[in-house]
């Protein structure tokens, strides 16, 4: 396995084609970016697990969905979530590469915090068409912003050791904290739409 930080990578083009995007705190909007500048097919996870009205597929399903769109991008896809005990088995057969964006529990929370109320005040669709409601978000035990609060010691461990594990031969980026992902950003020129 190789390591590197995001520095170490001379372009997106040293980046192999099939890319997991795992972390906390900029994982979507970095797989979005990268979609359209390696212009490879972007997967979310969120919008495959979850259905109409909040409702979350069975792990056979969600697994059989992934299995699907994997299949129609046999050249390279940019995949992007944490649900570390379907995307490990992935990783271990097909992945080439994960990067793992890192950020503070602080900053975290903030930008969940804030995208959480832009998504409620725009009525933005996410998860695969649902949207965030303001006792979604903020008052119920599923609230990510709960699950965090409640979670901080395991949330802030470095996690990709569930993945990487699992792979020899796979390239890991690691982008520690919020300056070192805007450097990211900046060196190759990715836009955050």
């Amino acid at each position: 396995m190789s390591t590197f930080s995001f520095e170490q990578l001379k372009t997106t083009s040293d980046l192999r084609s099939k890319i997991v995007v795992v972390g906390q705190g900029g994982k979507s909007t970095l797989s979005r970016a990268l979609s359209k500048k390696l212009n490879l097919p972007y997967i979310e996870l969120d919008a495959i697990h979850h259905l109409p009205n909040w409702r979350e597929r069975s792990a056979e399903d969600f697994k059989n969905q992934i299995a699907i769109m994997l299949a129609k991008n046999p050249d390279g896809w940019i995949m992007d979530g944490n649900y570390f005990d379907v995307i490990a088995e992935v990783v271990a057969t097909q992945a080439e590469t994960v990067i793992y964006v890192n950020m503070s529990w602080r900053v975290m929370m903030w930008r969940i915090f804030w995208r959480s109320l832009d998504r409620i005040i725009h009525r933005k669709p996410v998860c695969g068409g649902n949207y965030e409601t303001w006792r979604k978000s903020f008052f119920s035990p599923q609230s990510l912003l709960w699950y965090l609060i409640k979670n901080r010691n395991s949330v802030i461990n470095d996690r990709p050791g569930h993945i990487t594990k699992l792979a020899k031969d796979l390239q890991l980026i690691k982008i520690n904290g919020r300056n070192a992902l805007d450097r990211f950003y900046t060196q190759n020129n990715l836009w955050r739409g």
